[in-house]
This record gives C-alpha cells, sequence and structure tokens, in this order.
C-alpha cells in the first residue's frame, strides 16, 4: 500500500531535474509545468497530437510518484506493455515492471508460490491491459476463475471471529492456494488500514455482500452483469492495492460502460483519496463533440462540473457549423464563432492540455519556407480509380454489384447486400464467387427458371450473382486484377523506386494478403530478370489443407501483368541458383560472427552480455543442431543490419545481435528472481523462447520485401517487423497493417514517410492513429526536410507526410470517403485549429482565413 507524501512532494522532485532533464524538449518540459498546476486539485488530459511524446511526459510523474512513496497504475492497450517498460526504464533503472497485468491467470500466478510470493501491492508501478477484465466465466469455468471472492470472504470471517466459515474445508472448488495466499494477504493487509482508507470500504462491501450460505458458489454466479462478477472485480482490485496515480493510455478507447476498460478503472482500481488520473489520448473526440463526456468522466470530473463544459462543447459545435457556411460573407457569424471559441478554450483548460504540431519548430519551419498553410505538410492525395478507366469485365461487375444490392435482402442474404459496401477491396464480390462455386461443385444448384413466382427478388438477385460470376471467370478477373488492388501496386512500386517504404493500412486480410502475395511475386521476377538477390529458394504452393501460404497464383499473374515469360521450373531453377550464391556469403559471415561479437563485448550491456554466452553455449553445443542456429542469427543481423553487402565492422555486428535481441525479447524477459540482470541459467532458459522467434520468423526461405502485420502476428514478430521496417534498407520495404493491430502504439516513422490508406474508414481518430505511425518525433519526414533545408532547395521540391486513400469512383466507395473527409474536418475544428478546411482558403480571403484559424482554441501549455 502507499505512504504517499503528496502532490507538493511530486512537484518538488520534479522541479529539481526538470531543467537538467535532456530526455524531454521545451514543449514537453511546458507540459509537465503545466500538469503540476493541475493536478493537485483534478484529473488531467494529455491531448498532444500523435507523435509529440505524451508518454514521456507522463513517466516523469510516474517516476517522481515513486519517489514520493506513492503508487501508479498504468493501464494500457495489451500490445503496447513492452514499450511502456522501455520507456520506463530508460527514465530509470527497475522502473518499469517485469509483467503486464493482462489477464486473471497471470494475476494469480503471482500468489501460487509461497515460498516466492510476488506481491502485486508492494510494487510502485503496475502495467495492467485494458482488456484485464474480460474474464469468461460460465458454469463450466475452473473454479480458480472465481475461487479468490469466496477466500476472501472466509479469510476475513477467521480474522474478525478466529475461525473459517462454516463448510469452508468441504468446498472441494476453494481448494487452490493461489486464491487462499491471495485471499490472506488482502484481508491482513487492508484490516491493517485506518478505517476510512478506501480500500476498507471495498472490503466492507464485499463481506457485507457475499452470501456465504449459497449452496454453490459455481461460475454461473460469476458471469458479466452479475453482481458477484462485480465483487469479483473488487476483490482482484483489493490484490492489486491502492493507487495515487492512474495513468490513462489511448484513454479514448473502449468507451462503453461495460467495456473491458471501463471495468478496470470503475471496478478494479482503487484510488486513494489524494489519487489522480491522467488521461493520454490524441482524440479525445472522435466523431462528434458529444465523446466529450466520456473522456472528461474517465478523469473524474462530476455531473456538476460537466455541466457548462459540455454546454460550451455544444455552443462551439455550433458555431463552427455556422462558421464554415458564411465565414466569407457574415460579421456577426464570425463574431459569434471567436466569443465561442473563447468560452470553450476557458471551460476545458484547467483539465486538457494539447501540444500540436502548430508548435513543432520543424513544421513552423516548413510552413515558413513554403508559405502554406502550417498542417501542409502532410499531403493528402486520392489515389482514384475511375470506372471508366476499367476492363469491361469490371464494368460489368461494378454493375451487377449494384444491381444484386438492389435486390437482395439484408436479412436473407447479408453477403449480397453488403457487397456493394466492399466492391472497392473485393472482399464481397470474392466471397459471391466462392459462394456460387462452391454451390455449383456440391449439386445444390438453384435453377432461377424454378424458383416459386412470389419469389421475382430470388430471381432477380441470382440472376445478377450470374452476371458477377461469368464476368469474373470470363474475365480473368480474380482478386490479384482487382482495379483497387493494381491500382496501389502502381503506386507503391513507384515509391519503391524512389527508395520509399510504404505503410498500407487495411481491415480485411483476405484483400491485404493478396496485396503482399502480389508485391513480393513482382518484386521476385523483376530481381531474377536483373540477377539481383531474391532471399527465397523456390516458389511456395501451400500445402491441402490451407493454401493460404501458396504463392503459385500470385506469381503466375505477376508474370501476366510484368509481360514476362518464365514458367515455375525454371523461376525455381533460378531461385535456387541465386540463393546458394547468399548462402556461401552467410556461411563465411557465420564463422566470425560470435567472435566479432565478442571482441567488442565490453561495449555490450550486461544483458546482452549474457545473451551472448548463451546463444555461445547453444552454437557451440551439438545437440543444438549448430550450424541451423549460428546460420539463422547470422541471417538476422545482416537482414537487419541496414546494409546492403557483408562489410560490417565488429561494433555494427555486435550492434544488430543487441537490436535483435531487443526485437524478440519483451523488456526485462526472463528475469525470473527480478534484479533487472540475467543470471547464466536465466539466460539460458530464455535463449530456447528466442531461439524458437528466430526460427519463427528466419527459419523459412521466403521474400519478405512486403509483410502482412494482422491480429494472428505474433508480439516478437511485430517488434521484429517494427526494427526492420524502422531502417532504410532491410525488409520489409511495404508493411500492409491490419488497423486494428497498427494503428496504435507502433513507431514505424524512421524509414516511411508514405501512408495508403486501402480500405477508408468511418472514423476519423483512427485515421488520424494511423498517419500518426510515420507522423512522429525525429521521423524520416524530418530528416529529409532538414537535409533539404541545408541545401537550400525550392519550395517545390520539399518531402511531405504523404496520405492516399484508394478511392474507387462511382461506388459506395466514394461516398465513404466523403463523410470520413467531413467528420475529419469536424475533428480539426475541435482540436487542430482548423476550423475551415484549407480547401477553401484563397488569396482573396487569405488574410480572413488565418485570422478565423487563430481564434481557434488553443490548449497549449502556458
Amino acid at each position: 500500500m502507499s505512504d504517499f507524501l503528496g502532490w507538493g512532494k511530486v512537484s518538488e522532485i520534479i522541479n529539481q531535474t526538470l531543467e537538467a532533464n535532456d530526455r524531454l524538449n521545451d514543449s514537453q518540459k511546458a507540459s509537465v509545468k503545466s500538469i503540476l498546476a493541475r493536478i493537485e486539485s483534478s484529473g488531467v488530459i494529455i491531448a498532444d497530437e500523435v507523435g509529440m511524446g505524451k508518454t514521456r511526459i507522463a513517466v516523469e510523474f510516474i517516476q517522481a510518484v515513486k519517489k514520493a512513496k506513492g503508487r501508479t497504475a498504468i493501464i494500457v492497450p495489451t500490445t503496447l506493455g513492452f514499450q511502456w517498460q522501455k520507456e520506463l526504464n530508460e527514465r530509470e533503472n527497475d522502473l518499469a515492471p517485469k509483467h503486464t497485468i493482462n489477464s486473471l491467470w497471470r494475476f494469480m500466478k503471482a500468489w501460487a508460490d509461497e515460498a516466492n510470493l510476488e506481491h502485486w501491492d508492494e510494487q510502485s508501478v503496475l502495467l495492467v491491459s485494458q482488456n484485464f477484465a474480460n474474464w469468461r466465466i460460465g458454469g463450466q469455468s475452473d473454479p480458480r476463475r472465481w475461487a479468490l471472492l469466496p477466500e476472501v470472504y472466509a479469510m476475513w470471517r477467521k480474522h474478525e471471529t478466529k475461525a473459517l466459515p462454516k463448510g469452508y474445508h468441504s468446498h472441494e472448488d476453494l481448494k487452490y492456494l493461489d486464491a487462499e495466499n491471495c485471499a490472506r494477504r488482502i484481508v491482513k493487509t487492508v484490516m491493517a488500514l485506518p478505517t476510512n482508507h478506501p480500500c476498507r470500504d471495498v472490503l466492507n462491501n464485499i463481506t457485507q455482500s457475499f452470501n456465504w450460505g449459497m449452496s454453490s458458489f459455481g461460475g454461473d454466479k460469476f458471469t458479466s452483469g452479475n453482481d458477484y462478477r462485480e465483487l469479483l472485480e473488487n476483490a482482484v482490485g483489493l490484490g492489486l492495492g491502492s493507487f495515487d496515480l492512474v495513468v490513462i493510455d489511448e484513454a479514448h478507447k473502449s468507451r462503453g460502460d461495460t467495456s473491458s476498460l471501463s471495468r478496470v478503472l470503475e471496478r478494479v482500481i482503487i484510488q486513494n483519496p489524494q489519487g489522480r488520473r491522467l488521461a493520454m489520448t490524441a482524440t479525445p473526440v472522435e466523431l462528434d463533440s458529444t465523446q466529450w463526456k466520456q473522456i472528461l468522466h474517465r478523469i473524474q470530473l462530476t455531473e456538476d462540473i460537466q455541466k457548462p463544459i459540455l454546454a460550451s462543447v455544444e455552443d462551439y459545435a455550433s458555431s463552427v457549423s455556422k462558421l464554415r457556411k458564411f465565414w466569407k460573407t457574415d460579421e456577426l457569424v464570425r463574431n459569434d464563432f471567436k466569443q465561442a471559441a473563447r468560452s470553450f478554450e476557458t471551460a476545458l483548460r484547467p483539465y486538457l492540455l494539447r501540444r500540436d504540431k502548430r508548435q513543432d519548430t520543424t513544421i513552423k519551419a516548413f510552413h515558413e519556407i513554403s508559405n502554406q498553410p502550417i498542417n501542409a505538410y502532410r499531403k493528402q492525395t486520392e489515389v482514384a480509380i475511375e470506372v471508366g478507366e476499367l476492363s469491361e469485365q469490371w464494368k460489368r461487375i461494378v454493375c451487377s454489384v449494384e444491381g444484386l444490392s438492389a435486390a437482395s435482402s439484408m436479412q436473407q442474404d447479408s453477403v449480397s447486400k453488403r457487397a456493394r459496401l466492399t466492391l472497392a477491396n473485393g472482399h464481397g464480390v470474392a466471397g459471391i464467387i466462392d459462394a456460387e462455386s462452391s454451390r455449383e461443385e456440391s449439386d445444390e444448384v438453384l435453377e432461377v427458371e424454378n424458383v416459386a413466382v412470389d419469389s421475382k427478388k430470388m430471381q432477380r438477385s441470382l440472376w445478377w450473382k450470374k452476371q458477377i460470376t461469368q464476368a469474373y471467370r470470363n474475365g480473368d478477373e480474380s482478386l490479384y486484377q482487382h482495379p483497387a488492388i493494381l491500382k496501389i501496386v502502381e503506386e507503391i512500386e513507384k515509391n519503391l523506386s524512389n527508395g520509399q517504404k510504404a505503410l498500407v493500412f487495411g481491415k480485411l486480410t483476405k484483400p491485404m494478403r493478396i496485396l503482399v502475395k502480389l508485391l513480393n511475386a513482382r518484386e521476385m521476377l523483376r530481381r531474377l530478370e536483373q540477377d539481383e538477390f531474391w532471399p527465397q529458394t523456390k516458389v511456395h504452393d501451400g500445402n491441402n489443407v490451407d493454401d493460404s501460404d501458396s504463392e503459385v497464383q500470385a506469381v503466375i499473374f505477376a508474370a501476366k501483368q510484368l509481360d514476362i515469360n518464365l514458367d515455375l521450373n525454371e523461376i525455381n531453377v533460378r531461385l535456387e541458383k541465386q540463393y546458394e550464391r547468399r548462402s556461401s556469403q552467410i556461411e563465411k559471415a557465420k564463422q566470425n560472427l560470435i567472435k566479432n561479437i565478442e571482441s567488442v563485448e565490453n561495449q555490450l550491456d550486461p544483458r546482452s552480455k549474457s545473451l551472448l554466452h548463451a546463444f555461445k553455449s547453444a552454437a557451440e553445443s551439438e545437440e543444438a543442431n549448430t550450424s541451423s542456429i549460428l546460420s539463422l542469427v547470422t541471417r538476422a543481423i545482416y537482414e537487419l543490419s541496414d546494409s546492403n553487402d557483408f562489410k560490417l565492422i565488429p561494433q555494427e555486428v555486435a550492434q544488430g545481435f543487441v537490436d535483435l535481441m531487443g526485437a524478440v525479447t519483451a523488456e526485462n524477459e526472463g528475469d525470473e528472481d527480478g534484479d533487472v540482470n540475467l543470471n547464466t541459467s536465466e539466460a539460458k532458459l530464455l535463449w530456447f523462447e528466442i531461439q524458437s522467434r528466430i526460427e519463427e520468423e528466419f527459419g523459412h526461405v521466403k521474400g519478405g520485401m512486403a509483410r502482412l502485420m494482422f491480429g494472428g502476428t505474433s508480439a516478437s514478430s511485430r517488434r521484429m517487423l517494427q526494427l526492420g521496417f524502422n531502417r532504410k534498407n532491410s525488409f520489409p520495404n511495404v508493411l500492409v497493417a491490419q488497423s486494428v493491430v497498427g494503428r496504435e502504439g507502433l513507431n514505424l516513422h524512421q524509414a516511411c514517410r508514405i501512408v495508403y490508406l486501402l480500405h477508408p474508414e468511418w472514423n476519423p481518430g483512427v485515421v488520424e492513429q494511423q498517419i500518426g505511425r510515420v507522423d512522429r518525433l525525429g521521423s524520416r519526414w524530418e530528416k529529409e526536410f532538414n537535409e533539404m533545408l541545408a541545401s537550400q532547395v525550392e519550395p517545390s521540391e520539399l518531402p511531405f507526410i504523404e496520405v492516399k486513400p484508394i478511392v474507387f469512383k462511382g461506388t459506395y466507395d466514394e461516398y465513404n470517403w466523403q463523410v470520413l473527409k467531413m467528420r475529419w474536418d469536424d475533428l480539426r475544428s475541435q482540436l487542430h485549429g482548423v476550423v475551415i478546411p484549407e480547401t477553401e482558403r484563397d488569396e482573396a480571403f487569405s488574410e480572413l482565413y488565418d485570422e478565423l484559424c487563430a481564434a481557434a482554441p488553443d490548449f497549449s501549455p502556458q
């Protein structure tokens, strides 16, 4: 539990070192000072634009709260725990906890070993997943999932009456040491606290509400929505202890009251009386201004405080709507906007801080040199697919899909009805083709003329499906020939030819897989034609069970598209021949790999030294398949080295090993005794897992110029992809990321400044997060701009962060994009200071436009 010395002490600790702190830039330091002026009286929202370094600001407070004998809970998206660990430990050695508490099992595991209990409530900093409270408990669930609650009651009864409740020893479902140990600790700790402590209130509520006399406890009592489920969440909260600071990363997520994040915040986390919340989000509102209410609730503002704030939010949103229509002609509307903007800013400023790109020195320089609006460093260019440019087959498909959508009923045929919505990515069309093929093959074909007269709609639907199927097959128009796929391939290959990597966001994995396969197949064929190396020995044909890994079709279509006349046998011969040449280089490099690293071992950090010794031991062991692991590590280091040859000096080889270890392991992973070091046995044990991950990533011999990151991509593979993508000369050159996986937390900016939106979103906040993967401090764009600035280039030659949505004109896709743009404009008016779209700025009204934008709310630290 906490002996927190208060926010005055936190302020004293931070101010002692803030000015000399070289981890923070001037604007981050200004934010720290502004938060210090607010946090003693209320929670604070850090709403800095994506990529401005919110995490480092929060880490300053976490470290200071620890020094002031307080405790912090950091609530994070599940996949971002390792990044928080890295940031925390860079600030102070061992500031980060070893684990992210991401499940009930992870929480209970700490109490399983009586000889070595891991007391969560003694740790100064805890990382808790936003999904932590997603416990699936039902009637048949293992009792260990819910046993903590009755155990807490039982241990409390023993504390109060010196005897366990009647029937305790006959309960077979309560014979689990982890639950008993945890409950005993909770009761002992909480009952020693003052009677007015919040943990005492929680324990009192549990003991008064739990009915020991039930005939059976059973998992069905703990299902979501059940009162005992809430009491179980409270009991787990007692096991974590109480907190003085609660940091909520990506605080805009999971807005519903029943979401796991909301339950973690409201039912699990227990806050001390002086406790405050620090909510971090680049997008506190995404779709409309009413979403301010949720984020204000998350920093625990009361309804009375929220009411005038929300009123000012509504007034401001209304004034912006009028301003967009009449800003050139109506002075009264302009004055009303200015007043509403001041009121909006005044109401929110005590609780909200936002640094946006207008304060960034590089962007200010871009603005001055380019003579363009402050946000124009981002260039948005539609990659348009015009219906008139399509092949005859695809024109028929577009027409047929529109007809099918009109003829179908959502209740009876949702696949067909939605085909119009997904025409632009081919997902719906492919589903129809697959379904029709299955029907024909299963002898269940229903001829149109045999359908009953009262099923005219079904007749029309079947007829339209037939037109789609015929057009698709007759034109050889598989997804490899889908217009959107071909268009984005064409655009990406232009970027690659100019040395620019590309980040692609999509939602549907089938088109995304096709895109990745086609890009790799085309690049492979080009390199073979030019006698350049391609990391592959043959064209993989998948297997009989699952052909999702098959590359055959992609290579066939790529050869047709590039007009390359090669059969598969000839391709395989060439691949094997050129790979043998590279293999000999790897074999030569591996002979001196360990020796090269050992020659500069004194420059390695202790963790890397321990892993080097474990690697050496594995490589020298006959049982470890030495040539395999040594070759794989050599290949990994050289592929990730950002070098096009094998001429690396020992320091570069050693750094490659350090980077590889950082990618395949999480922060502090393997440190079982918690001493921040890996001893010999810990390193050897961890090496087995490292070897498995390296084999997973580099064991296959398959080209990876383009790679897919989706829900099934392991955490270690994601880190590996991130490492390679952030290096200019390393694969992947194209990263195709599923939006829900890649849009938050990942740093993908060091070698890329171009983002493609393959499947446009409805939510502008999501798009901001996607673009934010490359629009960050220290980005490739920033480096290129500074290099060009030094060489005094013309404004027309300046680089941009390029955002390229793929828009299929004349389809529902175009409507989707128009709606997104309108919502995006609303978001910019709330947070970015762009109250009128930049496209409306012209020379005749440029001064008035700039005047109105200058009057927009500004929440920068002061």
